[in-house]
């Protein structure tokens, strides 16, 4: 009897240990699956209604697959993330929709591939803002300053804004050498960041970069 205790014992202990194994893509076990796994929907959550364990270990605990009933999106890994609307065009990934990293004579808001973060005065010599004189586009430009801007230098662009104040080392956008930098100049810094400003490119697209160069423009009165 003491004989099939322990050997009940170790079949019980071997069982756990495999149910708890994690190999692959499967991290094992999760006893709260809830705190992994978010029960509402999450747009870019990468978990599958694939794959889910099925032992006697896992029939215990209850498992969370998100919402992929809704998902369509068809790349290599799976991801709640679903389709844009039709006409829908994308702005980051440029080599996508051009088939190309250069941009082309067509396409005068792509930053083009040839003015690198080491670049600043070809850029500045050479970078024409492609938008037009527009209340519009600068009222755009203002939003867009007061969102991702102003923090650091400030609402009147003098760099006294809260961040600007602690950061130290913020640029005056009105000091005479930013109002006498091109717009190339401006848009590069935007872009790539110089000093102790950060780089802008993955949170701006160019066209928001340039629109905030003719509301920089504005506030320097030109």
């Amino acid at each position: 009897m003491r004989i099939n205790k322990i050997l009940l014992g170790l079949l019980a202990g071997a069982a756990v240990m495999t149910g708890c194994t994690a190999e692959g893509n499967d991290p094992g076990v999760e006893y709260a699956p809830q705190m992994y796994v978010s029960i509402p929907y999450e747009p870019l959550t990468q978990v599958t209604n694939e794959g889910v364990p099925t032992g006697l270990i896992e029939g215990l605990y209850e498992y969370y697959t998100n919402s992929t009933p809704y998902n369509d999106y068809k790349g290599k890994q799976p991801m709640n993330e679903m389709l844009p609307v039709e006409g829908t065009v994308a702005r980051q990934n440029y080599s996508s929709v051009t088939k190309s990293l250069d941009a082309k004579p067509d396409q005068p808001l792509l930053y083009y591939k040839e003015y690198g973060k080491n670049d600043l005065e070809k850029a500045a010599a050479e970078l024409q803002n492609p938008l037009p004189d527009s209340k519009d586009i600068v009222k755009e430009g203002k939003h867009l300053f007061e969102a991702y801007c102003q923090p650091c230098h400030g609402a009147a662009g003098d760099g006294q804004g809260k961040v600007g104040k602690v950061y130290l080392g913020v640029a005056n956008l009105k000091g005479k050498a930013i109002v006498n930098a091109t717009d190339g100049h401006i848009f590069h810094v935007i872009t790539h960041g110089k000093g102790r400003m950060w780089s802008h490119k993955s949170q701006l697209n160019p066209e928001q970069r340039w629109k905030i160069v003719k509301y920089v423009r504005d506030l320097q009165g030109k």
